[in-house]
């Protein structure tokens, strides 16, 4: 596992010149190509070597016979022809971008090149680069990938050679800034602590890493595992298919991720049904595809989230198996657990989102188990302090594991009505506002099942945990009503909410528009919710062209 660049560390960025800041292959290859053909060589093992390395490097290499002043003048040769070459010499894509964040960020930089100083400064002016620090072979005793240049600019911009970022693209490049103990970021595909598509990329990553919270503004990526990506061909999405395609995501401009739950389970909810919080289940590639995955995503730039479910869990969970196995078991205050009622059914009103009644009654003990949703589902007691206790270690394994937050699944359900106490009626002409449930469930005034205001110390208690680790939570929270839901991030609670405002919405502008301005009031803390996996696509929905998204959420906080 590569260790993680914290963008926030970085006091200065030091750049290579040649294929990083400045395209200059095509002049690169002409020139040696040239001076390969006059000599009698091939060109392709002379450029093999060429790139990154000076001039007299590669003519030692590839000429091994000739004594050192031979060198030097068939090395002058080459630059000659360099110098004598210079048309289709400009900035690399996002140079432009990432230098005036650098100035907009008052980071120091600086160019480090193999190139001689005169071939430098006429590459860089040539594409309107004017570096505050150059540095070039005749700074140095020797070129890439000895680390000397990667210091020297270091010392001379006065910044502690940890907290330099070396941006590469040459495997050279990067081993002279790894030698100098400063974290690298590479280009063209090769391995480094950032993986960059362009320069670009790492000017927005630069931006939002003094962003501060860091999820400030961002956008966010839904992966439903069972449908994203397969790299195996089972029919069956995994991590490492997600791995896979972390670059299309990069290039949608995605800076956080949330992956849906990756837990060990039956699945007989997507994996909704958690039978192990702290495994990753085999379908989806077990422990190492998950650390496979966060790494890779990491050297991106991606935030990454793990999907909270601990409303409930599987039936076959170790937990429920224990406390179904007898009154008096210590796992027993995990669920909730009631006894028949009067006419011998269930002990109150309160309904399954999946229809029919929320109870479902054990025969080993006697009682009857709350689940909300399915039956293999059973909700667990939130007000039991060892469940309490259990919770905040497994929200803190993951996050020391690598997780960047959580989005909370039904974060509003956790606490239940001390008394249960049976739910109004609602009136039968009365429309709900909540979608993916039964007509059954909307008749009922859901006033002691969900929504109950201890569930707040709970976010409270989760608050604290992922503050330690620079860590996010983003709840579902299904309130369409944006000042309710504003109270559930006010103050030490959830750092976000999502709002699906825009999911419940059919299209109409004026209604849209009204919806935005009203949500906006609310709270600059809400995440607004374009799709999810409960509802169809925006595509579908809005009836919208082919850049209609699905799966996207923006936090404007």
């Amino acid at each position: 596992m590569h260790e993680r660049v914290d963008l926030g560390a970085i006091r200065a960025v030091l750049l290579d010149m040649d294929g990083t800041l400045v395209d200059s292959d095509a002049s690169v290859e002409r020139a040696w190509t040239t001076w390969a053909r006059e000599r009698g060589l091939p060109a392709a093992p002379v450029l093999a070597v060429a790139h990154g390395s000076p001039s007299d490097h590669t003519v030692r290499h590839v000429l091994p016979h000739l004594d050192e002043e031979a060198v030097a003048v068939a090395a002058q040769r080459q630059l000659t022809l360099q110098y004598d070459d210079l048309s289709d010499v400009v900035a690399a894509r996002g140079a432009a971008d990432l230098l005036a964040a650098l100035e907009e960020l008052e980071l120091p930089w600086a160019v480090v090149t193999s190139a001689d100083r005169r071939l430098a400064e006429v590459r860089l002016a040539t594409a309107g680069i004017a570096p505050p620090l150059l540095v070039t072979v005749e700074d140095v005793r020797e070129g890439k990938p000895a680390p000397d240049g990667y210091l020297q600019a270091a010392a001379k911009l006065g910044v502690d050679p940890g907290s330099c970022l070396v941006v590469e693209d040459s495997e050279p490049g990067l081993a002279a800034g790894r030698a100098a103990g400063m974290p690298v970021a590479a280009l063209r595909g090769l391995e480094g602590g950032l993986l960059l598509p362009d320069l670009g990329h790492l000017a927005h990553l630069l931006r939002r890493a003094r962003v501060r919270p860091w999820w400030r503004d961002a956008v966010g990526y839904q992966v439903y595992l069972p449908s994203f990506a397969d790299s195996t061909g089972d029919g069956w999405g995994d991590l490492p298919g997600v791995g896979e395609r972390l670059d299309h995501l990069v290039d949608l401009g995605v800076d956080v991720l949330w992956l849906t739950p990756f837990f060990r389970s039956p699945m007989r909810d997507h994996g909704y049904d958690i039978a192990d919080h702290r495994a990753v289940d085999a379908s989806f590639g077990g422990d190492g595809a998950l650390d496979d995955l966060l790494d890779r995503a990491h050297r991106r730039g991606l935030r990454v989230l793990g999907d909270l479910v601990v409303n409930h869990t599987s039936d076959a969970h170790p937990w429920f198996v224990a406390a179904s196995s007898s009154r008096d078991h210590p796992l027993r205050g995990h669920y909730i657990w009631r006894d028949p009622g009067p006419d011998g059914g269930p002990p109150n009103n309160w309904l399954s989102h999946f229809g029919g009644p929320a109870w479902t009654f054990s025969p080993a003990t006697g009682q009857y188990y709350l689940h909300l949703f399915r039956p293999e589902q059973p909700d667990l007691n939130w007000r039991d302090p060892a469940l309490v206790a259990r919770i905040d270690e497994i929200v803190e394994y993951w996050l020391a594991r690598g997780l960047d937050g959580f989005r909370i699944d039904t974060a509003a359900y956790l606490v239940k009505d001390a008394e249960l106490r049976d739910n109004p009626p609602l009136p039968a002409d009365r429309p709900g506002q909540m979608g993916g449930v039964t007509d059954e469930w909307l008749r009922q005034d859901h006033r002691h099942d969900i929504h109950q205001p201890d569930v707040h110390a709970i976010h409270e208690r989760w608050r604290r945990i992922a503050d330690r680790h620079d860590a996010f939570l983003v709840g579902e929270v299904y309130e369409l009503d944006p000042v309710a839901l504003a109270r559930f991030v006010e103050g030490e609670r959830l750092h976000s909410s999502f709002w699906f405002g825009l999911v419940e919405s059919a299209w109409d502008a004026e209604r849209v528009d009204a919806m935005l301005a009203a949500a906006a009031a609310a709270s600059p803390r809400l995440s607004w919710v374009q799709g999810n996996h409960d509802r169809p696509r925006a595509a579908t929905r809005f009836g919208g062209g082919r850049r209609a998204g699905a799966g996207r959420w923006r936090c404007t906080c």
